[in-house]
């Protein structure tokens, strides 16, 4: 039995590895080693059974789920009504749920952020519970720029560290070309997740922070910081 055992698992990590390695649109890319790594590993899927379309863009929701399973951030119960512009219908809820809950979720990224405190009291007058209810459009299906992806990334990552940046200067200076494009909001993470080797530069020493991520990028940050 442990032999048929260990037998059928290497059939499996063998069904695995040639899946990952079956896009048939990577062969040549610059991202080939991440996505095929991921792929193994079961963080990225394909497109198709054979297509990984590394140059398509990712999406807010798809980013914010990727980056909370690779740092271990928790996702909660979607609370109806509580959860920005998702709801139940939507398959990220949990994980936006969770991110709002523990303060990941810059409101900068969310359009006419507001959030309510709510207070339960007993019969005497005196709050027994509280809950936040955050209010506004993420927007999860929007594709993901490159200066959203640093911050969701170093929010992640310093929070499962205890350490949150939030918008706190950095101590880093930007050295792009383009770094006066970059959001104000946006700097100390942008900064941070390139001195974390998270992210770098495009052609020319350009950041291009309003760009869209592309799903090759997102599987490259993701690994590093897995690697880290």
């Amino acid at each position: 039995m442990k032999k048929i055992a260990i037998l059928a698992l290497m059939l499996c990590l063998s069904a695995n590895t040639a899946f990952a390695t079956s896009f048939t649109d990577i062969d040549n890319h610059w991202a080939k080693d991440s996505i095929v790594t991921l792929a193994d590993k079961g963080i990225v899927n394909g497109v198709t059974d054979t297509l990984f379309m590394p140059d398509a863009t990712v999406t807010r929701a798809q980013y914010l789920k990727m980056i909370m399973e690779t740092t271990g951030v928790s996702t909660k119960p979607m609370r109806e009504g509580e959860c920005l512009d998702a709801n139940g219908n939507d398959w990220y809820a949990d994980y936006l749920q969770g991110a709002l809950d523990c303060g990941l979720v810059p409101k900068d990224m969310v359009l006419n952020y507001s959030e309510k405190v709510q207070y339960t009291v007993d019969e005497e007058g005196k709050a027994t519970s509280t809950k936040v209810i955050y209010t506004g459009q993420f927007n999860g299906n929007n594709p993901i720029t490159r200066e959203e992806m640093a911050v969701l990334t170093q929010y992640m990552y310093q929070y499962t560290r205890t350490i949150i940046t939030n918008n706190k200067t950095s101590d880093t200076e930007i050295e792009f070309a383009d770094a006066q494009s970059i959001s104000k909001w946006a700097e100390a993470s942008v900064a941070q997740a390139v001195k974390n080797g998270f992210m770098d530069g495009m052609d020319n020493n350009m950041f291009n922070p309003t760009d869209t991520a592309t799903r090759a990028q997102a599987s490259t940050v993701i690994l590093r910081v897995l690697n880290k």
